[in-house]
């Protein structure tokens, strides 16, 4: 399989065998399970205090001739807060109670990740990539057939201006994509305003994939729905966001060549 791979200017240049990075199967199910375990991993363990809704006086005793005994009284026997003169007050402790302690709550014990094999993750990997770059699934996904995939020169990396990158991707032909992303900008309302850390929602839009530390890094977040992340962090996350292939990337040149060289950058990190 080989590539041309497109100027700053969108002209078309050499061309380059690209089988080794995009010649992977297209599972869907391996991409699915890495994208819950990368998602899982994020989790924060939450539970309640271990004595909330048991900081009470309320007992019960059941005993028939001591004390505060609760029988033969002609109430439910549960326990109840302690008042003076030997009278009890309202039932606490029980999960049905007011201020009672919860049935079955989370707990921090609990094992929140899903851990994934290190050649499955890398498996899912190589084939999210190779999603990339198959045109139906690419279009099942943004809902637009693309000449994908698009790989341009190390130029690219340099770019610095939003405008610049813009401009770029109106004459490679995907702006669109961009666009797209801008008009699906909705507000974050109710509960999930308060545990999402943004205000509004944006679907994701195009993924740039660079080789080493360089502008295109920040200039790319400023896209709506853009995102941009070097070779050697990618994750199945980013290939696929929600577990499903064929985010639209663009590719630099090394960093198709410094994948094809590596195989799976990931595999070290899982």
């Amino acid at each position: 399989m080989k590539v041309q791979v497109l100027s700053i200017s969108g002209d078309l240049g050499e061309e380059i065998d690209v089988r080794g990075v995009f010649g992977s199967e297209v599972r869907r199910d391996l991409i699915l399970r890495a994208v819950r375990s990368d998602m899982s991993k994020q989790y924060q363990p939450k539970a309640p205090l271990k004595v909330a809704g048991l900081q009470t006086s309320a007992e019960y005793i059941g005993n028939k001739d001591i004390y505060r005994t609760m029988k033969n009284r002609g109430a439910a026997k549960l326990p109840h807060e302690k008042l003076p003169k030997g009278r009890y007050g309202r039932v606490r402790m029980l999960p049905f109670a007011v201020t009672g302690r919860r049935a079955h709550p989370p707990k921090v014990e609990e094992v929140l990740e899903e851990k994934m094999n290190r050649k499955e993750y890398m498996k899912a990997l190589l084939s999210a990539v190779a999603a990339t770059a198959v045109k139906d699934v690419v279009k099942a996904r943004t809902g637009t057939e693309y000449n994908v995939p698009y790989i341009i020169s190390d130029e690219i990396e340099s770019v610095a201006k939003v405008k610049d990158l813009l401009a770029l991707l109106k004459k490679v032909g995907i702006a669109v994509e961009i666009e797209k992303s801008s008009q699906s900008r909705k507000r974050i309302t109710g509960v999930r305003k308060r545990r999402l850390s943004r205000a509004y929602r944006v679907r994701k839009s195009i993924l740039f994939v660079v080789s080493n530390e360089c502008a295109l890094l920040k200039s790319a977040g400023s896209l709506p729905g853009a995102s941009a992340v070097k070779v050697d962090d990618l994750r199945v996350g980013d290939l696929a966001p929600g577990g499903l292939p064929g985010r639209l990337v663009v590719w630099s040149k090394s960093a198709i060549n410094k994948l094809g060289a590596q195989g799976n950058p990931a595999e070290k990190r899982v």
